[in-house]
């Protein structure tokens, strides 16, 4: 047997204590300090910005691509964080790990930024290489230099694939949901 049930309420007893020593540390020095007004307005930025150049009659597109972007972004940087790859050391909300400005607003409101203005995939493909290039080789190390993302065994090369398969998998996949969509519109609409 892998655990036991007193390894089962251990690691519950472990992970409260995780939990309480991230909010104490939080409380204590990420709340109302300066690094968590930069992410706040990292935050309300990204949103303000997506908010104004958002093509509003693809409203509903754009956003089911955004939120599956929110939903790949939090579960790599749960897993990268879980597996301790990389670390956090100043967020917005104290009980949940991911960089939440980055995670819930900064690379969806840009990924699906993209996706919208990029029609073709050529200029989809060259403009989510230099994206990705700008995200771990002049973004993340700015993370890193202001404090607000630790490499622990990773490095920013690393992630330079995983921007490109990301973006590529995603519109492939809300391409593929509005296409399925249409044909079955098409399908039960009475002939003409």
């Amino acid at each position: 047997m892998l655990f036991s049930v007193s390894g089962a309420s251990t690691a519950v007893e472990l992970q409260k204590l995780l939990t309480s020593l991230r909010i104490d540390e939080w409380l204590a020095e990420d709340i109302f300090h300066f690094k968590w007004f930069l992410l706040i307005g990292a935050f309300v930025l990204s949103l303000f910005i997506w908010c104004k150049l958002v093509d509003k009659s693809r409203l509903p597109e754009i956003i089911l691509h955004a939120g599956l972007t929110i939903i790949v972004t939090l579960v790599l940087d749960e897993m990268g964080e879980e597996l301790t790859l990389w670390d956090y050391p100043a967020d917005i909300i104290a009980i949940f790990p991911p960089l939440s400005s980055v995670d819930l607003a900064s690379l969806p409101m840009i990924y699906s930024l993209i996706y919208q203005y990029c029609k073709t995939w050529k200029s989809f493909l060259w403009t989510t290489l230099i994206m990705s290039a700008v995200f771990c080789f002049v973004f993340e190390p700015l993370l890193v230099w202001g404090g607000f993302y630790q490499l622990l065994k990773w490095k920013y090369y690393y992630g330079f694939p995983i921007y490109i398969m990301m973006a590529i998998f995603l519109r492939w996949l809300v391409i593929k949901i509005y296409a399925i969509a249409e044909k079955s519109q098409k399908e039960l609409s009475p002939s003409k």
